[in-house]
């Protein structure tokens, strides 16, 4: 029994460096079950297997184009955004468009030098368009293809693209089903000799 004149005190504290790494551990495992539940719920989306795996939209780039005309063939992967389109208007030939987010990003459309590389070719450093359109995160490089032909006869199945800007890369890109997008964007382009 105490004296009524004495408190009761609590237990003294003492830092417990076990339960101080177990508290560490724990709260470790929390956020890992809780990023776990996220990434099985980001594996099950579609766009995350698109994203990872790459894969290719088709469409005309511009509003009312008259069939064959500004059809475009559009590859994403992870980084890496590639697009073959052409002819419209009074353009004739074809563009390859890259995007990435160490290509420059110009306040005005520029012509500068880039060097592309291509699986099976020699580098060909040529005068390209730079530019970035209004809302884009990523600048872009435009290469002039002299034909939509030329462009859809260099295709293949599978590609790997490295672009550098004086001897830095900025943008590399790999695509797959190429043959398979070279037939959709041909499909497009030969609306054109049906009108």
């Amino acid at each position: 029994m105490s004296n009524e004149g004495e408190r009761i005190r609590p237990p003294e504290r003492r830092y417990d460096p076990m339960q101080g790494k177990i508290n560490q551990a724990v709260g470790i495992m929390k956020l890992v079950a809780l990023s776990a539940e996220k990434v099985d719920k980001l594996t099950k989306d579609p766009r995350f297997h698109r994203y990872h795996n790459g894969g290719w939209d088709f469409f005309q780039s511009a509003n009312n184009a008259a069939p064959g005309e500004y059809c475009t063939a559009f590859f994403w992967k992870k980084d890496g955004l590639v697009r073959i389109s052409g002819p419209g208007g009074d353009y004739k030939g074809a563009l390859l468009t890259f995007w990435g987010q160490d290509i420059p990003r110009p306040e005005n459309m520029e012509t500068i030098r880039a060097t592309l590389s291509q699986s099976d070719g020699s580098p060909q450093t040529v005068k390209v368009f730079n530019y970035i359109l209004p809302g884009d995160t990523y600048g872009a490089i435009s290469f002039a293809v002299p034909t939509i032909e030329a462009a859809l006869d260099a295709m293949k199945d599978v590609e790997r693209f490295d672009i550098e800007i004086e001897g830095k890369s900025v943008a590399k890109v790999e695509w797959h089903s190429g043959l398979m997008a070279r037939d959709k964007l041909r499909e497009c382009v030969n609306a054109r000799a049906s009108r």
